[in-house]
């Protein structure tokens, strides 16, 4: 047991350098972390569009965005333009460009996978559609990642609201708030995997793609929790950037996280060749 597991910790070590031996590797996650600052903005004015019509609040991410950065960036991000000039075919117009400028992400995700995996990069058209479609998986991960806290709170209060007893109410409350972090995770590498799977132009399994989707999963919290701790008790960005400083914080952590999201991708088509070559099927590089 102990040998198969200092095997496989030793090939992910391999595939892992090997990975960020990739030329393509110093250009890919720039590349794809400018392409998700322009979504980010518009997919969370949806998302805000949307929560408002369900009467949910958007209160869960302001905090976080509140807690892990600073006020300033969360009212950055979550500012929803003035709509209510708007009705009819004039906010449906808005939705629509919103949607499709958001799409701009995961086009990126399919041009970026396409390179690594080696493939052509297909029609402008195909691509665009089969970014529309990412998108809604994307704007459907914020959604859940939204509803899962505030449908926990909503529990929590209710058994505030029956008044049962208060033992009782403290142990509810102390398990959905450990569960509310695994299950957002869960959630989040569920979509990863799904967009892993669909981004390339060829078929990839779903099973072939939870290799790199764990590693962005776990990486992406990581890399949150410690940036957050970092810009928030030890870095002076206002220092060399003033007012531009909570830009600079929210696009450096968008770097962070497509460069994540690039390596968990190149894991993936790194664990195929692997396997290729322990069948003979290509040769070992």
């Amino acid at each position: 047991m102990k040998k198969k597991l200092k095997n496989e910790l030793k090939e992910f070590f391999d595939n892992f350098i090997k990975v960020l031996k990739r030329p393509d590797m110093a250009i890919l996650p720039g590349q794809l972390a400018f392409f998700f600052v322009l979504a980010i903005v518009p997919t969370i004015t949806i998302i805000s569009y949307g929560a408002s019509a369900l009467n949910l609040s958007t209160d869960v991410i302001f905090e976080f965005l509140s807690n892990a950065f600073s006020k300033d960036i969360a009212s950055l991000l979550l500012t929803v333009p003035e709509t209510s000039n708007l009705s009819g075919i004039g906010f449906f117009i808005v939705v629509i460009v919103g949607y499709f400028t958001a799409s701009n992400g995961p086009a990126s995700i399919i041009v970026t996978s396409n390179i690594i995996y080696g493939e052509e990069p297909g029609s402008f058209f195909t691509r665009r559609l089969k970014a529309i479609i990412m998108t809604f998986f994307l704007v459907l991960l914020f959604i859940f990642m939204l509803v899962v806290p505030v449908f926990g709170t909503k529990i929590i209060e209710l058994f505030q609201f029956v008044n049962l007893d208060s033992a009782i109410t403290e142990k509810v409350t102390t398990i959905i708030t450990l569960l509310q972090g695994p299950i957002t995770w869960l959630i989040m590498y569920f979509f990863i995997k799904i967009l892993y799977t669909i981004a390339p132009n060829k078929k990839v399994k779903s099973k072939s793609v939870g290799y790199g989707a764990l590693f962005t999963s776990v990486s992406w919290i990581i890399i949150t929790y410690i940036y957050s701790y970092y810009i928030n008790n030890i870095a002076y960005y206002s220092t060399f950037y003033g007012s531009l400083a909570n830009i600079v914080i929210l696009m450096i952590w968008i770097y962070l996280l497509a460069y994540a999201f690039t390596i968990g991708m190149a894991l993936n088509y790194r664990k195929e060749e692997v396997e290729l070559e322990k069948t003979g099927t290509i040769k070992a590089k």
